[in-house]
Parts: C-alpha cells; sequence; structure tokens
C-alpha cells in the first residue's frame, strides 16, 4: 500500500497468479487473447467474472480459462480485475512495471460500459 497498490494479486507456488484479494485477475495477450484463472474450489467464481464471461462468448471474444504466471502478466497488453464493486477496473501496473502502455486499456474500458449497458438492460 505504500507504494499506491490498490489491490494485491496472489501467487502460488508454481508463480502463476490465482486470483486478487477480493477480485478475479485478468490479462489480455499481446495477440488479444483473454486469459483468467479457471475456477475451482480455491478460486472464487465471482458474479461479476460469470457475467463478463456470457458477454465475452456473445461478442466471440477469445478467452482462455486457465492458469497464468506473473511473467505472462507483467508482457500482457492489458490487465484487469472484476468485482462486484469496482466492476471491470483495468490494472495499469504490477510491480510497479506498467502495464501494456501504463494506461486503462481500450478493451477494458469497453468491457467495463458493456458490462453498465447489460446492467441497465436487465
Amino acid at each position: 500500500l505504500d507504494a499506491g497498490a490498490k489491490e494485491a494479486w496472489f501467487v502460488d507456488a508454481e508463480g502463476r497468479i490465482t486470483e486478487g484479494s477480493s477480485t478475479n485477475a485478468w490479462i489480455v495477450t499481446r495477440d488479444g487473447k483473454l486469459v483468467t484463472r479457471h475456477t475451482d474450489h480455491a478460486i472464487l467464481r465471482g458474479i461479476t467474472r460469470t457475467v463478463l464471461l456470457d458477454l465475452l462468448k456473445d461478442q466471440g471474444l477469445r478467452l482462455e480459462e486457465r492458469p497464468f504466471s506473473v511473467e505472462e502478466a507483467y508482457a500482457a497488453r492489458e490487465a484487469f480485475v472484476t468485482s462486484a464493486s469496482q466492476i471491470v477496473m483495468p490494472v495499469v501496473r504490477i510491480d510497479g512495471r506498467p502495464v501494456g502502455n501504463g494506461a486503462p486499456g481500450l478493451l477494458a474500458c469497453a468491457l467495463r460500459r458493456d458490462f453498465h449497458k447489460y446492467a441497465e438492460s436487465a
């Protein structure tokens, strides 16, 4: 928190990101693929994550539900978290390193807008 962090991502013994302290973690790879860890008994499913997965399918976006490494997160074009309180929140720095160009990613911002449109129409 001294470094201005708003969230912490947990890393397992194999160096893979599991989830945030109260969020689900996502990255967008350099080739535009969305990646988030699959859920199981150790990972919270998250209602926002579940809705976003449905929106992604409807939009035909490429998604992989799999573990991703800290190195993949450092190299990502974008990163973001999802939660009931933050909806879709871009991540611009990880461990002090800029994600992508260091600004909120276009896809994360679009997904945030899409989520709000969906919620308003439901």
